[in-house]
């Protein structure tokens, strides 16, 4: 453990801080942040305040009862409503069927409902006072499904198309960036390989489009944003008796954090306070609106004193006794430099305990843990690991995967690629560097890497003030068509991941908007700094929220990074890492797991730790549900792979546990095989959420399987739509106060329910499928039929 004194403590509390989280997994670790979320912490005992946010997670160093609950058990603690309350349920359920209600420590847990086509009582006054409008408009639903048996699932098929030019909704028009400094680029490397040029001239057959709907302006939104409280204050006065809470108390226990307007729904994000000086733990909470700002969705138990009751702690161990457990409970983070970022009283609703949540970083940033430490006894009840107009005109050489097969890559040019940089590859929604290309102080040998002689800039990591930097290749006419996977500056891992990075992000892109996390304006996008041929521990990618580094012009720093692990050039393909011409770079599908990570936990705001306990399982939806489902379905769209390609390389890890397909009883992920305490003691959240990834891979498919027998159900009609539906179930699940796998299921069911044209046939066969995983159990009934 570190020596910490206490002038440096308070500083290091007062100072505001964006933190990172890892993971680890096969051939990959990961560091995360809950980026959006700047949250003001109040701490007693020790009297400090640190301003921060919320951080994301590894796997649980196998400490406390991290692992010891099983699912379902915790789940067994909800107590059902009194008599009173049920009655009051029954009568708000006469103004409004479609009303639907959860219910914890026999109160009212989660409400929803579905929109409406009018504009409210309690909102009128609010709208006329903040000159909002106060005409109604219809609710946007998301569209009818199609059954696979009528047609299957559709896909691009990108490569046999080779005349027409992708699909993908295109970047908006900008004024272009100019670098700075002289104009010097980087010279061109030569190689045997003949490569074959693209020429995609003809229009794309069925090109994805962004979603019909009006987008507000800035100023529209900050109005919104100060109507959203004040609206939900006159809804809950409205209904007082039902959800038990007086207007004193709303304002004492909610503290709005961010505000959004999507296609379907507007969203206040909150974080809730148990008293003046006490958080709620993971207390996250999604109050949703419709166009006519209807209250339609609260996403968990609004807390106050008298519907959870503590007894109040007599003596309890102080802030600076919680940081030293804290600092001992992960042994291999314990270096000179641990300094804690937060240090917060909370109240665990699901242990019913007092709580301190602490957050330590260590080692350059490279650790960064938290720990839930109970304020009565000092016991540590968990740890959370949270170490996860513009040119048209550039070309880059490539890889593309005949059939979709991820082992066996091949090299093309594909030209006309857009970058909003003059000289470098530099997207939207990332930045793209080579840890190779070092300037500064020379480069040193990397010792983490198995192969021998392999060097990294080590002088820009740990501050984003070094003697070196790293930066990207630079090439003033942006042909970077002369690097090759052989070629010793291995730009060619920068041009591989720019195009595949660059595809995913705007195919992703239309939910992004219809859930309304993008900024109106590109030049506002939140970027990821990914690194190239990175020397990463254990030779394995990795995704911070916030991982110090220097680089060129100061791009990407004191953001998120993505740091591709530099691998064997003599090496073979495997899952995480394609071959081919004398070099090996991480495949397509590792990159999008780890975008995936960036997007979650960066736009959508999905935290990610793995608390079996407290019945938090966000790292499970990071690794194993999104993190499987999500970049299997890009593949899908752009090769057509199907839903159960006999040679598995063509789906990324399909060939495990961690992303194979349910075709018969043998490969059947469910809950009981892959429990939370099962992926905490084996350090394997990948297999435990593929259990749920399965189900929605049936869901994109449109299939139900029996026993051997596969069979047609009802899928998203569009990409953009299943994307809609898994992210939103994310920010609705992390939202809740259990936030397992259970209560994704459900939450899938609530949106379909409320915000789709799903019929009541296709709900049903998917709360089956649910079923099929175990999954089904805390599914609210009326959501399948």
């Amino acid at each position: 453990m570190s020596k910490i004194d206490a002038p440096t403590l308070l500083a290091n509390l007062l100072c505001p801080y964006r933190a990172e989280s890892e993971m680890e997994r096969n051939g990959h670790r990961k560091i995360s942040l809950l980026g959006k979320m700047s949250l003001l912490i109040l701490v007693s005992g020790a009297g400090w305040a640190a301003s921060g946010a919320h951080a994301g997670d590894k796997m649980p160093g196998g400490t406390g009862d991290a692992g010891k609950s099983n699912d379902n058990e915790l789940r067994s603690q909800a107590t059902q409503p009194s008599e009173k309350l049920s009655a009051l349920v029954e009568e708000y359920r006469t103004q409004d069927p479609n009303a639907s209600f959860s219910f914890f420590n026999g109160h009212i847990d989660s409400f929803s409902t579905t929109p409406k086509e009018t504009i409210p009582e309690y909102s009128v006054k609010t709208l006329k006072e903040l000159g909002l409008p106060a005409q109604a408009a219809e609710p946007l639903k998301i569209q009818a499904p199609i059954f696979s048996g009528t047609l299957e699932k559709q896909s691009h098929d990108i490569e046999a198309q080779p005349d027409e030019q992708l699909p993908y909704v295109g970047e908006e028009l900008q004024t272009p960036e100019k670098s700075k400094g002289k104009e010097k680029e980087d010279s061109r490397e030569s190689s045997a390989d003949e490569v074959t040029e693209e020429n995609r001239t003809e229009a794309a057959s069925s090109p994805h489009e962004m979603l019909d709907w009006e987008r507000p302006t800035k100023e529209l939104l900050a109005k919104e944003k100060r109507a959203a409280s004040k609206i939900l204050q006159a809804f809950l006065e409205q209904h007082g008796n039902l959800f038990e809470i007086s207007a004193k108390e709303l304002n004492e226990s909610m503290k709005l954090m961010d505000f959004t307007h999507g296609a379907y729904t507007r969203k206040a994000i909150y974080k809730q306070f148990y008293s003046k000086n006490e958080a709620v733990l993971y207390g996250k909470t999604i109050v949703q609106f419709d166009i006519n700002w209807n209250v339609v969705g609260i996403s968990r138990m609004i807390v106050t004193p008298q519907k959870f009751p503590l007894d109040k702690l007599k003596a309890g161990i102080p802030g600076d006794k919680a940081i030293k457990i804290a600092s001992n409970a992960k042994e291999d983070c314990a270096s000179d430099d641990a300094k804690p970022l937060l240090v917060e009283p909370s109240i665990d609703l699901i242990r019913k305990r007092r709580v301190w949540n602490v957050e330590l970083t260590s080692k350059r940033g490279a650790c960064h843990w938290r720990v839930i430490v109970d304020r009565a006894e000092g016991t540590v009840l968990n740890v959370s690991d949270l170490v996860s107009q513009a040119y048209n005109d550039a070309k880059v050489n490539r890889w593309y995967f005949t059939g979709g097969d991820l082992f066996s890559p091949q090299q093309i040019v594909s030209p006309n690629q857009y970058t909003r940089n003059d000289r470098r590859l530099e997207h939207d929604f990332f930045y793209m560097m080579n840890d190779h290309r070092c300037e500064g102080s020379a480069e040193t040998d990397c010792s983490l890497t198995p192969q021998v002689g392999d060097t990294w800039c080590e002088n820009a990591y740990g501050t984003d003030n070094g003697s070196s930097y790293i930066r990207a290749t630079r090439r003033l006419d942006r042909d970077f068509v002369s690097y090759f996977p052989g070629g010793e500056s291995e730009t060619f891992g920068e041009t591989n991941a720019y195009y595949w990075g660059r595809w995913f992000s705007q195919w992703l892109k239309p939910s992004l908007d219809a859930l309304g996390v993008l900024p109106s304006s590109a030049s506002d996008y939140p970027r990821v700094l990914i690194i190239s041929n990175a020397c990463t521990e254990e030779n394995r990618s990795w995704y911070n929220s916030v991982f110090p580094v220097t680089t060129d012009d100061d791009k990407g720093e004191g953001g998120d990074v993505i740091r591709l692990a530099h691998k064997d050039p003599a090496g073979s393909s495997d899952s995480n890492a394609g071959c081919q011409g004398d070099g090996c770079f991480i495949n397509p599908s590792e990159l999008h797991h780890e975008l995936n990570h960036f997007y979650l936990q960066r736009y959508h705001a999905v935290d990610t730790d793995l608390d079996c306990g407290g019945s938090n399982e966000l790292q499970l939806t990071h690794e194993g549900v999104l993190g499987t489902a999500v970049p299997h379905a890009f593949w899908h769209d752009y090769y057509n792979v199907g839903y159960a390609p006999a040679d598995t390389n063509k789906l990324y890890f399909s060939n495990s546990s961690v992303g194979r397909v349910h075709t018969n009883d043998g490969n059947l992920s469910k809950l009981t095989d892959f429990s939370c305490a099962n992926a905490a003691s084996t350090e394997d959240p990948y297999s435990a959420g593929r259990v749920v990834g399965q189900a929605l891979w049936k869901f994109y498919h449109g299939k139900k399987v029996d026993g051997a027998t596969i069979t047609n159900t009802w899928y998203p009609s569009t990409d953009t739509d299943f994307n809609t539906l898994v992210y939103w179930a994310a920010e609705l699940q992390s939202s809740s106060t259990y936030q397992d796998r259970y209560e994704f299921a459900n939450r899938v069911m609530e949106i379909l329910d409320k915000h789709s044209n799903w019929s009541s046939s296709g709900k049903g066969d998917y709360c089956d499928i649910f079923a099929t995983h175990e999954l089904g159990n805390y599914i609210d009934p009326e959501y399948c039929n």
